[in-house]
């Protein structure tokens, strides 16, 4: 019966790993909002489109949000949790959805710095 539940911890364990970097496989990038202000913490994202998210944030300003975009069967697809209005989520959709998602994958952009 010990061996049972060591194994089962065992495979939960292993199943969340698995989970974490099949997540972080598929992920583009992900954009911290904070006060109007985009910092790109993981991935790159081309300039262009940094600069138009970066529009969308501070009108009306997002206090706080983060935004994952993460490739989906051919398509680049938004994760959005924060401060954002239902208008707001809709322009960032457009904004991505307007880039082949080779260009996304293919940034080499990591923009840190606050803008």
């Amino acid at each position: 019966m010990e061996a049972f539940a060591i194994t089962v911890v065992l495979l939960l364990i292993a199943g969340t790993g698995l989970y974490w970097a099949s997540r972080n496989a598929v992920t583009i990038a992900v954009l911290e909002v904070e006060r109007g202000k985009i910092r790109v913490t993981r991935g790159g994202i081309a300039a262009r489109v940094l600069a138009d998210v970066g529009d969308v944030v501070r009108r009306p300003r997002v206090k706080r949000a983060t935004i994952r975009i993460v490739r989906e069967r051919g398509f680049a697809k938004l994760h959005m949790k924060g401060d954002l209005r239902d208008a707001q989520m809709q322009q960032l959709r457009n904004v991505v959805g307007s880039v082949p998602l080779a260009k996304l994958v293919n940034a080499r952009r990591r923009d840190t710095k606050k803008r």
